[in-house]
């Protein structure tokens, strides 16, 4: 993957978490999309199980890492991301947190958030 393919995958996904693209689905997760890592939309339901939860913020750690924190009320829960890395794509979980608390997760470097999911727990 090129350095400009990860600029333009990254900003993509940067720019969908800074809109709070939201969807609902059951059970409690996004659906990952097929299409190109570009055009994915990360997302966090609204309301996953009695959770009322924010718009994902996305997160740029110091040695260039991505990730994505989810702040929930209504009881506990954890975020989780689908990471994508030279095609390879995998799942990180974040810390459990509780009503009003913010759970955290990263993806490894060199890798960038396909889509954020928050799970009641």
């Amino acid at each position: 993957m090129t350095v400009r393919n990860r600029f333009v995958g990254s900003a993509a996904t940067a720019a969908m978490l800074g809109a709070g693209l939201l969807a609902t689905a059951a059970p409690a997760t996004a659906a990952v999309s097929a299409a190109a890592p570009a055009a994915s939309a990360a997302s966090a339901p609204a309301t996953a199980r009695g959770l009322n939860c924010g718009s994902p913020r996305p997160l740029t750690g110091s040695g260039g890492h991505k990730g994505a924190s989810v702040s929930c009320t209504g009881g506990a829960f954890t975020a989780s991301i689908v990471c994508d890395k030279q095609g390879y794509r995998y799942v990180h979980f974040g810390n459990r947190a509780v009503s009003g608390g913010t759970s955290t997760v990263w993806c490894d470097l060199g890798a960038y958030v396909v889509s954020v999911r928050v799970e009641p727990t």
